[in-house]
């Protein structure tokens, strides 16, 4: 199908739009309300519900949202599961897809109404197997939208780079409109966190071209964690990292400085983290300052690290007080430019 029939119909392929919700009602309906309004006309909305009780779904807000917002529309399937994890929820969603074409929207985000429409277009116009829109961060006191680019096409090692270096998207599944059949054989883990951060890399590698536009149709609800969870959240994003850079170097090994690199910057977070929430201890911490004093060293030479990551590998090694005072400050005036979000 080409563009002028695209922009003519705005229809197509069926495309399977799975949104996973559990403890979002107060976000909910402008979600599914964004989902419903999409002008892509062969849609299916694949609403994955995860409840305490799956015999009694009545029991749960975010359930009887769904059921009095999607009733009567034939698009939608509402899948009810016992509340287990978003890689349980998100497979369960997998299960469910006879489209195309699959994208994701979290119940707490929403979208704009041109979401799949733009992105087949951007799809067909450029032969992709993936595209990747922008996004706006939505904070309670304004939105920021990301910086007009012009459109890029990537081949798989190139966006991966693009990872690596955070000059553009990241692993993901919220902006993106895949294939289908890139998930063939693919489930999401069931027992780690970021789930998404252990599949994409495989995804993204299997692809054809990827297409990326930074035209924002995605919005994404910043949330803030306490400082216990934001710790804990590094700890896995770094477990999850290691294990995305350890296939990188294997299928596209010209990348390893770009994996030393940001493996780097994930073990000096671990340790800022660890800082300013008062629970670093050398023992815990040993695994991340083994790694940054291994690849201290190289960093120099590295012209992946900039020179404030070397600044902070120096005072995690010999004063981390410093490092610790430049953390505070630096969180400081990130709460002074947004009032986050707080999570119950």
């Amino acid at each position: 199908m080409d563009n002028k029939q695209i922009e003519k119909t705005k229809s197509g392929p069926k495309v399977s739009v799975i949104s996973i919700i559990a403890g979002v009602a107060p976000f909910l309906p402008k979600c599914i309300d964004s989902l419903l309004s999409q002008d892509w006309k062969n849609l299916e909305i694949i609403l994955v519900v995860g409840v305490e009780d799956p015999k009694h779904p009545e029991e749960d807000e975010c359930y009887e949202i769904a059921r009095e917002k999607t009733a009567g529309d034939e698009r939608v399937k509402l899948v009810v599961i016992k509340k287990s994890g978003a890689g349980d929820a998100r497979n369960h969603g997998l299960k469910a897809v006879t489209g195309q074409y699959i994208a994701f929207v979290d119940g707490d985000d929403w979208v704009e109404p041109t979401f799949i429409t733009h992105q087949m277009k951007m799809m067909s116009e450029h032969l992709a197997d993936i595209a990747v829109c922008g996004k706006w961060s939505e904070y309670p006191d304004g939105s920021v939208k990301d910086t007009y680019k012009p459109v890029q096409e990537l081949y798989p090692e190139a966006a991966f780079r693009m990872i690596l270096e955070g000059t553009g998207f990241f692993f993901h599944c919220w902006d993106k409109l895949f294939k289908a059949e890139l998930f063939k054989d693919v489930t999401f883990p069931t027992d780690r966190y970021v789930e998404d951060r252990y599949i994409i890399g495989g995804i993204v590698a299997k692809a054809n071209k990827i297409v990326f536009d930074r035209t924002p149709l995605y919005h994404f609800r910043v949330r803030s964690d306490s400082l216990s969870r934001i710790t804990k959240m590094s700890e896995i994003n770094t477990e999850a990292d290691i294990e995305f850079c350890d296939y990188t170097e294997k299928h596209f090994p010209a990348l390893k400085e770009q994996c030393e690199a940001f493996l780097l910057y994930d073990h000096i977070t671990c340790i800022q983290n660890a800082l300013v929430n008062g629970t670093f201890t050398e023992e815990s911490a040993a695994e991340h300052l083994s790694y940054i004093r291994e690849h201290r060293k190289n960093a120099k030479e590295n012209s992946y690290v900039n020179k404030n990551t070397r600044i902070k590998a120096f005072l995690a090694v010999y004063f981390r007080p410093g490092l610790r005072y430049i953390t505070m400050r630096g969180k400081k005036r990130a709460e002074k430019q947004h009032e986050k979000f707080s999570i119950s």
